[in-house]
């Protein structure tokens, strides 16, 4: 099993989703404190341990996060932290002229592909050092036994440019 580990500094946050009323719609945005940490978690990633040294997953994968949060204000659920995290470290994609395009290459092609947060943790309270410690797993996956369509697909080899 191939596992990679690494260390983003800051309070986790998760996205706590908004409903608001736009240019008389509805929407559904992010909090403004997981717009600022998403943008410093990739941030990290770029300048820490850049892309030319963390592997990029497309097949089953477990994920374990310990997160150590600043204080107890504002206590988040795990859940929440878990999706947010997914979310970052998952490609970026952007819709142009109806297709599906990669815009940015993360470390998980799709949040989909987590199998298991086994270990995942709330771990405690560092108010000098909030952070999140993931480590990344590949798990043996095979056609004869994988039930996403998705993965199947990138284990034939058709990955119908996905990027």
């Amino acid at each position: 099993m191939n596992s990679f580990t690494f260390t983003i500094e800051g309070q986790p946050a998760t996205k706590k989703n908004h409903g608001i009323i736009a240019r008389g719609h509805a929407a559904v945005l992010p909090s403004t404190n997981y717009k600022k940490y998403a943008e410093s978690f990739r941030q990290q990633m770029l300048y820490k341990i850049t892309p030319s040294r963390y592997q990029h997953f497309e097949t089953g994968v477990q994920v374990t996060a310990h997160y150590y949060l600043q204080n107890r204000a504002h206590y988040p659920d795990l859940v929440g932290l878990m999706q947010a995290t997914a979310d970052i470290i998952s490609d970026e994609y952007v819709t142009i002229n109806h297709k599906r395009v990669l815009a940015q290459r993360w470390i998980l092609s799709d949040d989909r592909i987590i199998k298991s947060w086994d270990g995942t943790k709330i771990a405690g309270i560092d108010k000098a050092r909030p952070r999140v410690e993931i480590t990344i797993t590949k798990l043996d996956t095979d056609v004869a036994t994988e039930m996403d369509p998705q993965i199947i697909r990138v284990l034939e080899g058709k990955d119908n440019g996905r990027g």
